[in-house]
């Protein structure tokens, strides 16, 4: 399960890329489940941003909402909720995801905070079965730690004009209860065509991480190639032989 875990934080983070580029914005996205050959219709996604005022501080919340639905649910079953704020320009100040899957119902916050010239982000885990504290730990760094929201505020500006492929954009992520180091590498550009009918020139980018001392592609993501990095088509390696597809509708 700790490759379907990581592939779930890669599915909300692409999803996201595109989501803080203006408020109230609102996004669907279809879900296709790959075994093999053979593909499935396998749930939706939501996403959508509000601006409010958090702690008195104005900030944008964003929140999204995955479901697979009662065919993929035999594969696995997601029902995940992410909501986060952070400040205009992109930096964490709260986030929460719930993760419902099978019998694992749990919540993970991380709230960040600076001290002197240390960023530092607490964050917890809540067994909701027993309502008891599963994980708790603080990460102190001499550099912004991102969430979800706030990395993919940063990749707003991943101005791949003048980019080679094989350009790397390396973050620090918060990610239950540890901080782990994301890649994010420009592949090249595609078209690639929506569930809404249109075909849209993206840029390629791939997610990915270290395991064992190996690199592995969690994600490939195909963005509009413009200043708004509208996220079109992801796909995503759960396993050996199993992929999801998220498809804008």
């Amino acid at each position: 399960m700790v490759g379907v875990r990581h592939s779930r934080l890669s599915i909300c983070a692409l999803l996201l890329l595109g989501a803080l580029h203006v408020s109230a914005s609102d996004y669907r996205f279809n879900l296709y489940l790959g075994i093999g050959p053979v593909k499935i219709s396998a749930g939706t996604a939501h996403l959508y941003d509000t601006e409010v005022l958090y702690n008195g501080r104005a900030a944008i919340r964003t929140a999204m909402e995955m479901s697979t639905n009662s065919t993929a649910d035999k594969v696995f079953v997601l029902r995940d909720t992410i909501e986060s704020f952070n400040t205009r320009n992109g930096e964490s100040l709260y986030f929460r995801k719930t993760v419902n899957e099978g019998s694992k119902h749990n919540v993970e916050t991380a709230v960040f905070s600076k001290d002197r010239d240390k960023f530092v982000v607490n964050m917890t885990t809540m067994d909701m079965n027993t309502g008891q504290t599963s994980g708790r730990s603080t990460e102190w760094r001499p550099t912004r730690i991102f969430d979800l929201m706030s990395m993919i505020a940063f990749t707003q500006g991943f101005d791949t004009s003048d980019s080679e492929p094989g350009r790397t954009e390396s973050l620090p992520m918060v990610n239950g209860n540890m901080v782990v180091q994301q890649y994010l590498v420009y592949t090249g550009n595609r078209k690639v065509k929506a569930d809404d009918g249109h075909t849209y020139n993206c840029m390629v980018i791939s997610i990915r991480d270290y395991k064992e001392d190996k690199e592995r592609e969690t994600v490939k993501a195909y963005v509009t190639n413009d200043s708004k990095h509208t996220p079109i088509q992801l796909d995503i390696i759960l396993g050996t032989g199993t992929s999801i597809k998220a498809v804008l509708k």
